[in-house]
């Protein structure tokens, strides 16, 4: 059965305004930290938000239930059951959908989906049944095409999307990227990039104690500088040059401690393990598979750079790459590769590196290494100051609602 959650705060909200009734869907709404995108649009006082989202999904090979929304959230909330959940834009509601609809009533809706999945179309079908004056607008991370596709079979992605496009009235995008997609694909309705949120009052707070607690263990007991990398473990991560890189630097630089630590798993995890095996430098590398969500902010503080390596493979590119703003309000030192939103998303806030190029990789790590404190001082000032103007989940919310608003307004004009 489909949950629907309603509480005193919402109906107070929508008491004393006349607000224009927004659907906002999103899978990835299961998971709590995305969710605060519905809690910032929701206390805003000329939005009467509904979300639908998912009981399950899986997530980076893993199957993830939704976290229980909280108590005193801004918002109706309708969870749905879903088939082929986090396959490739194939997931598609088997309920929820007809009853959000019905319950909301919307005026707008706002799909957090990618135009070529099955969400969308099924999204757009309904709402031509009954709805088909309300406006739509959508939030895409793609980068790269509209007409290729890795997922088979490519011609019905290709054809979804042309065809849930031709209906959509506005476009938000993560990367400027996405943007130049959307327009060499032919659409001309409104389009703007506003990034994505960041929940950065988790990684903001210095603390002292917990950062020798978590050194202790993974068995840091002196004060090296130390080298990070936070994420999936697989070929397109580039973790491959960062090994490489940092074999380098070591032999470069043997009278300074320097230490690699990994944080995640993956399939390249293996390979990994038996290549700092074969060089001998096990005692300077320390790999952790998973940490609780709420560590990892403090080990992202524990660490003096964020590399985030990434490579174009197939029809994938770094769409964002949220660990670095996450390094970012850490008063981390980041270092990113060229590659897809990477240089935009670090700004004249870190390092970039030429993609695939272990050389230049290597060349950027030593300059952050001897970095005089003054110049990493300032460094790191613009890096938070970034993280917090571009990239907090109140910026993204107060943006949406401007989109929301503008096809609202147009609407009633008609």
């Amino acid at each position: 059965m489909d949950n629907v959650q309603c509480n005193s705060f919402y109906i107070a909200h929508c008491t004393f305004y006349i607000a224009m009734r927004t659907l906002v869907i999103n899978s990835m709404f299961f998971n709590a930290a995305y969710r605060r995108c519905a809690d910032e649009l929701g206390i805003l006082p000329d939005i009467d938000l509904t979300v639908l989202t998912v009981d399950s999904w899986h997530m980076n090979s893993m199957r993830r239930i939704y976290d229980p929304f909280a108590t005193g959230s801004p918002y109706r909330t309708i969870i749905g059951k879903t088939w082929w959940k986090g396959k490739e834009n194939r997931g598609f509601y088997i309920s929820g959908l007809l009853k959000a609809f019905r319950l909301s009533r919307p005026e707008v809706i706002y799909l957090m989906e990618e135009p070529f999945s099955l969400f969308a179309l099924q999204t757009l079908i309904l709402r031509a049944i009954l709805y088909p004056n309300t406006p739509v607008i959508f939030f895409t991370w793609n980068n790269l095409s509209l007409e290729k596709y890795d997922y088979r079979p490519s011609a019905w992605y290709r054809n979804v999307a042309r065809w849930v496009l031709e209906r959509m009235e506005y476009g938000l995008t993560a990367n400027s990227q996405a943007i130049e997609v959307l327009r060499s694909a032919g659409n001309r309705f409104p389009m703007k990039m506003i990034g994505y949120g960041v929940d950065l009052s988790l990684f903001r707070s210095k603390n002292n104690v917990e950062s020798v607690a978590l050194r202790k263990k993974i068995r840091i007991d002196e004060d090296p500088f130390i080298v990070g990398y936070v994420g999936r473990m697989i070929y397109m991560k580039g973790l491959d040059l960062l090994a490489e890189a940092f074999i380098k630097l070591r032999s470069e630089m043997p009278e300074r401690k320097i230490i690699l630590f990994l944080l995640g798993s993956g399939e390249y995890e293996a390979e990994l393990i038996t290549l700092f095996s074969s060089k001998g430098i096990e005692s300077d590398i320390r790999m952790l598979p998973s940490a609780p969500q709420n560590e990892v902010p403090a080990y992202m503080r524990m660490l003096d750079v964020l590399v985030l390596p990434s490579r174009r493979e197939g029809m994938w590119a770094e769409q964002f790459g949220r660990v670095i703003i996450e390094a970012m309000a850490s008063r981390t030192v980041v270092l990113g590769s060229s590659s897809g939103a990477i240089p935009e998303v670090i700004g004249d806030a870190g390092f970039v590196f030429e993609e695939n190029n272990a050389d230049d990789l290597l060349q950027k790590l030593r300059q952050i290494v001897l970095m005089n404190p003054e110049e990493k001082q300032m460094l790191l000032d613009r890096g938070e100051h970034r993280a917090q103007e571009r990239y907090s989940w109140k910026r993204f919310a107060a943006q949406s609602a401007d989109a929301l608003r503008f096809v609202y307004n147009a609407s009633k004009e008609k």
